[in-house]
């Protein structure tokens, strides 16, 4: 008989072993329920050569489940996925791989049967060797793969040293953060602000963090205090987001520089609007209290969010989810399906490409837009719900959003810009930025797992698509309605 050939209730099918628990090299499984019955037999198999095996036999309910299958991942030293119609389908199977890669995890694929991949889960299985069980000898090949994964790590310690070294290595960022593992964390910090509402003295304010120019303090930057302002309306106060209060063009010259330049032109990311420097004054984050924050130097921003010919001409490869028509083109779409650190690669691939080719102006960078930068750029002067103004109902001609979108993205420059000439900012696909309101306003450093986004969204209700609507997600959240937009800037100084 052949290892599949016998069949029983899936509910019925007891775990064939316990998974492994000890210090050594492991193998993940992924896999639907659906298939336990085909997915025990094979690790069985494994287990049988020598295969230390982890899989979610007996793993808490809830946060706990959630937290144990992310430090799993992390530790192993090879991921297997089981592929079949029920785990192609299957939301934890994704986010599993994901967080695979987002690891730099080997993935070997295993299909059960003939099965037609979801185009962002065959984009990021493509790369890794697969094996059928149709073909010949094919559990011979599958756990040969993986005991010379398991060989060429020359085991001599514990597997949290081997990350560790791994994670050392990184220059920038830190690939190595828990997934969902800090939301205990944050949520306390969240609440801790929250309580300080009642506390009418204002945090001293950093000159380093009023200025967004990149400065240092210095007497010519000294910190700038608001004159007392009378409390927002009540229907204000009930809100903890931030939102801009007031929004001041400098007129004249700032600098030494225009007032307005012309666009810039990258040939490979298209056309940046030039946004002129002034101020913005942004009720804090969960407190009463307003801030002056000056934009002291003015930059480009891409008139367009990042479409996804453009990501696939800069990283190789199309992240996007892609719900097309008969004989569209997903060219012009936004990317999509892209985490805050997929959107710092590619600007960061940008940079190092234009400076290459000579087309990057002096002592500048591609980088996403902070949050006040972007909602600056989106009001273009403006201090109303959207930058047309107060009437949600003409947000059909600005932007595409849950009335108007029949559910689906579009393709970007369809409807009318703001009056700066930018696209898109009030629907489609939400925006990852860079440093957020808190990182600017309240002078805190503290990086944790998530990252904001802004704007609309084609699934977004009208009243979720104004200039001050934000979100909060991990730094490695991947979504088909979130997306970027990209700032060229005067370079951080150092």
């Amino acid at each position: 008989m052949g290892l599949f050939q016998s069949s029983h209730n899936t509910r019925d099918v007891p775990p064939p072993f316990e998974s492994y628990s000890g210090d050594g090299p492991y193998a993940f499984i992924s896999y639907a329920h659906a298939d336990k019955v085909k997915v025990y037999k094979t690790i069985a198999a494994f287990r049988a050569q020598g295969i230390n095996i982890w899989y979610d036999e007996g793993i808490p309910p809830a946060g706990e489940w959630v937290e144990e299958l992310a430090q799993a991942i992390k530790k192993s030293t090879a991921f297997v996925v089981f592929v079949s119609h029920r785990s192609a389908g299957s939301r934890y199977v994704s986010m599993e791989v994901q967080y695979a890669l987002s690891e730099q995890k080997e993935i070997l694929t295993i299909f059960l049967e003939d099965t037609k991949l979801p185009p962002g889960l065959s984009l990021c299985l493509q790369q890794f060797q697969s094996i059928s069980v149709s073909e010949p000898n094919w559990i011979e090949s599958a756990c040969k793969a993986l005991l010379q994964r398991q060989d060429s790590l020359n085991y001599t310690g514990s597997v949290e040293r081997v990350h560790a070294d791994l994670s050392s290595q990184e220059e920038e960022i830190d690939y190595s953060l828990e997934l969902w593992s800090f939301w205990t964390r944050a949520q306390a910090a969240q609440n801790l602000r929250f309580t300080k509402r009642g506390n009418h003295s204002p945090p001293a304010l950093d000159p380093a963090q009023e200025s967004l120019s990149g400065n240092k303090p210095s007497a010519l930057h000294p910190p700038l205090v608001p004159e007392p302002q009378p409390l927002l309306p009540k229907e204000s106060d009930k809100t903890r987001h931030p939102f801009a209060v007031d929004v001041t063009i400098t007129p004249g010259v700032t600098n030494n520089e225009p007032e307005f330049r012309d666009h810039h032109v990258n040939d490979y990311a298209g056309i940046f609007k030039w946004v002129p420097p002034g101020e913005i004054t942004i009720l804090v984050p969960y407190s009463d209290e307003r801030r002056l924050v000056h934009v002291r130097e003015g930059f480009w921003l891409g008139e367009f969010v990042v479409t996804q010919s453009v990501y696939t001409r800069i990283m190789g490869a199309n992240p996007s989810f892609t719900d097309l028509g008969l004989g569209e083109n997903p060219e012009n779409y936004p990317v999509n399906n892209i985490s805050w650190l997929d959107a710092v690669s590619f600007c960061r691939a940008l940079t190092m490409l234009a400076q290459n080719e000579g087309q990057l102006p002096e002592k500048h960078e591609y980088r996403l837009p902070t949050e006040v930068e972007w909602e600056y750029a989106c009001r273009a002067g403006s201090q109303t719900d959207f930058y047309f103004g107060d009437d949600p109902t003409v947000l059909h001609n600005h932007g595409w959003f849950r009335g108007n979108s029949r559910k689906k993205m579009h393709p970007v420059g369809l409807k009318s810009p703001n009056p700066w000439g930018l696209y898109d900012l009030h629907g489609n696909v939400r925006e990852w930025v860079g440093n957020s309101f808190v990182n600017t306003l309240l002078n805190d450093s503290e990086q944790d797992e998530f990252r904001i986004s802004r704007g609309g969204a084609y699934m977004k209700p009208a009243v979720e698509c104004k200039s001050s609507s934000r979100s909060t997600n991990s730094l490695h959240h991947r979504f088909r309605n979130l997306g970027f937009r990209v700032a060229l800037a005067p370079a951080a100084k150092l």
